[in-house]
């Protein structure tokens, strides 16, 4: 996919609504700019926020059951 766009005065460039989706980018966001051989690439720059879900288990643990692997895992932790 690709498309022609303009680049303002300002160095500011247009992403297409259709590129946009295709990277489920909505509203503004940060993007990573960089030079590779004579060409522009634009990343988007994931947050932290989006990454909200993407780290679900089907463990379930109690309010008991997560104390005692706290406690166990701060006593195993190497001490700095």
């Amino acid at each position: 996919m690709q498309s022609i766009v303009s680049i303002t005065s300002q160095g500011q460039v247009t992403i297409p609504v259709k590129i946009r989706q295709a990277f489920g980018i909505k509203g503004s966001t940060k993007a990573i700019i960089k030079k590779q051989g004579n060409q522009i690439v634009i990343e988007p720059k994931k947050d932290f926020w989006s990454l909200a879900g993407s780290l679900k288990s089907s463990v379930k643990l109690s309010d008991r059951q997560l104390k005692k692997a706290r406690e166990a895992f701060a006593k195993k932790w190497p001490k700095i």
